[in-house]
């Protein structure tokens, strides 16, 4: 199978073709194969793309193999892909996810950036059950206060003094079997660093810790901006090696960049 690797933040996926992926049988077994560290290529989920129809679309598997409606990191990772194998024309185009249509504009070829559109945090989704914003909570032997939103995929974000590995990998799993996320959720772990800036950490569904998330970013800056935290409708949202620009009016937009790893063929 052809693949190319790219990473966003740190956030990783392998990149390859619908054609290429159904020679190996289950999308969700290759994804566990695939992004297995010690015996595959390694990553954090495989990116499956098709042009079969009007627009290139974007199938998303995470390193455990579930589906998931959509990756932010990844979807700009697949932006540059497109790009530079020349599957799209312009610097401005669509592509079909499991959340929508979502459409992408380039702003920087060296270095790469991208701005998408990503629609609105939804507050009540099916896989969350009622509205909760800035709710309290308990999770193993700790309060959290939480709040829910709907970004492509299901968030929680919850406000801490200092983000730490350990802390996030303890309670990040507890937060995610709470009985509002019936199909579980990601818990993005926040810390005020500005007038306009927060840094978080990520617990994601299906994966574990992540270095970065997209849609992570988006769900934690309308949640900072909706509860006063922040100033202004443009967030920097800093990971551990980069930040994100958030826009965050009626719409969201999503700026950042992506970087290929490498390419090649898994046996």
């Amino acid at each position: 199978m052809k693949f190319e690797k790219y990473h966003g933040l740190g956030n990783d996926f392998v990149i390859t073709s619908y054609e290429e992926a159904v020679k190996t049988g289950e999308f969700s077994d290759l994804a566990k194969k695939v992004c297995d560290r010690k015996t595959g290529i390694g990553a954090d989920g495989l990116i499956i793309y098709s042009l079969e129809g009007e627009m290139p679309e974007m199938i998303f598997y995470n390193a455990d193999g579930s589906y998931d409606t959509m990756c932010g990191n990844g979807f700009r990772c697949l932006c540059l892909y497109l790009k530079r194998n020349a599957l799209v024309e312009g610097n401005e185009f669509s592509i079909k996810t499991g959340a929508g249509i979502l459409d992408a504009r380039v702003i920087s070829e060296d270095p790469f950036q991208v701005r998408v559109a990503m629609g609105r945090a939804e507050y009540t989704h099916t896989s969350i059950t009622e509205k909760i914003m800035d709710r309290e909570v308990t999770a193993g032997d700790k309060n959290f206060n939480i709040s829910a939103r709907f970004v492509g995929t299901p968030h929680v974000v919850t406000f801490v003094d200092e983000i730490d590995e350990e802390f996030i990998e303890k309670y990040g799993p507890l937060i995610n079997d709470l009985p509002y996320f019936p199909e579980g959720t990601s818990v993005n772990f926040c810390k005020v660093e500005g007038r306009s800036e927060i840094r978080i950490a990520t617990w994601e569904r299906g994966v574990g810790i992540t270095m970065a998330c997209g849609t992570g970013s988006c769900a934690s800056a309308t949640v900072a901006r909706d509860l006063g935290r922040v100033v202004g409708e443009i967030i920097e949202v800093r990971h551990r090696l980069g930040e994100l620009t958030i826009e965050t009016g009626d719409d969201i937009y999503m700026i950042g960049g992506g970087t290929k790893v490498a390419a090649g063929y898994l046996e």
